[in-house]
């Protein structure tokens, strides 16, 4: 006859082996989250690369779409284009050889007139170029300072935060000593372990400053600070200077270019005026 096999204490329960680690379902709850969290992010980032894909091939399908129809309308357009070209090609040619047969000694001093007006568009040009390097470096110098200040303006305000920073950091240890004492009358030894070493970390972290020692930190940093924000403010007037006379310079080189004709032609007029007819 066969004997009911009884259940040994040792076992392991239904369903797990012997040597399976216990796994706790609230531990379990927070890994399954976070992986959905993270799954979630991944989505989120293909969702948007394809939003992006997309409208990129909706942008290129209507430049395709452009590209068809420019090509149409100057497929249809190019004959009368060159039709009119050729006209105006023979005008010049016939126009020119009358001019050159009839401008004599005047041509010399226009031709001078043209040259010394270019010759100084060119020179306000390259001029535009330099004021354009100097501007660009003043722009980066005053980036840089403001960076700078920044910087100084942090460092300032930890000093200013140092008496409330170290208040914090005593009251945080404080709670962890309430903490690691609890843990000590549990005789949880893990949790000791953890806080302790989250303790050690506050506490070095610690540091009580003499008033003197403190005093001075706050007038050596403000010191700097004003010194940073003097520099940010000289930086940035020296931008607003360099950038005020380029934008100038360019609307004056502007003016000038899109004057040029009208310009020469009163200067050629005024050079060389046409006689009126006698009376009759």
């Amino acid at each position: 006859m066969t004997q009911m096999h009884r259940p040994n204490p040792h076992d392991p329960p239904p369903g797990r082996t012997a040597g399976t680690e216990f796994i706790d379902p609230s531990e379990r709850l927070k890994q399954l989250q976070i992986e959905l969290a993270q799954q979630e992010a991944k989505l989120g980032h293909i969702g948007k690369q394809r939003d992006e894909l997309k409208a990129d091939i909706d942008d290129l399908a209507k430049t395709v779409d452009e590209v068809k129809t420019t090509l149409s309308e100057y497929g249809s357009e190019v004959k009368d284009l060159e039709t009119k070209l050729h006209g105006l090609q023979y005008f010049y040619d016939q126009k020119h050889k009358m001019v050159m047969a009839a401008i004599g000694d005047k041509k010399d001093p226009i031709d001078d007139r043209i040259r010394e007006f270019d010759h100084e568009t060119e020179r306000m040009g390259e001029r535009l170029e330099e004021l354009q390097e100097m501007r660009d470096a003043a722009r980066n110098e005053s980036e840089r300072a403001d960076a700078f200040q920044r910087e100084k303006q942090a460092d300032y305000d930890a000093v200013k935060e140092y008496k409330t920073g170290t208040e914090n950091r005593l009251t945080e240890m404080d709670a962890l000593r309430t903490a690691i004492t609890q843990a000590d009358e549990k005789n949880d030894v893990a949790s000791m372990y953890f806080l302790v070493l989250e303790f050690s970390w506050v506490l070095e972290h610690t540091r009580i400053l003499s008033q003197h020692h403190l005093a001075h930190d706050l007038k050596e940093e403000l010191g700097e600070l004003e010194a940073a924000k003097e520099d940010a403010r000289s930086k940035k007037a020296a931008w607003d200077n360099l950038k005020t006379e380029y934008d100038a310079h360019k609307a004056t080189l502007d003016a000038r270019v899109a004057s040029r004709r009208q310009h020469l032609l009163d200067a050629v007029q005024a050079m060389c005026p046409v006689q009126s007819p006698p009376a009759k």
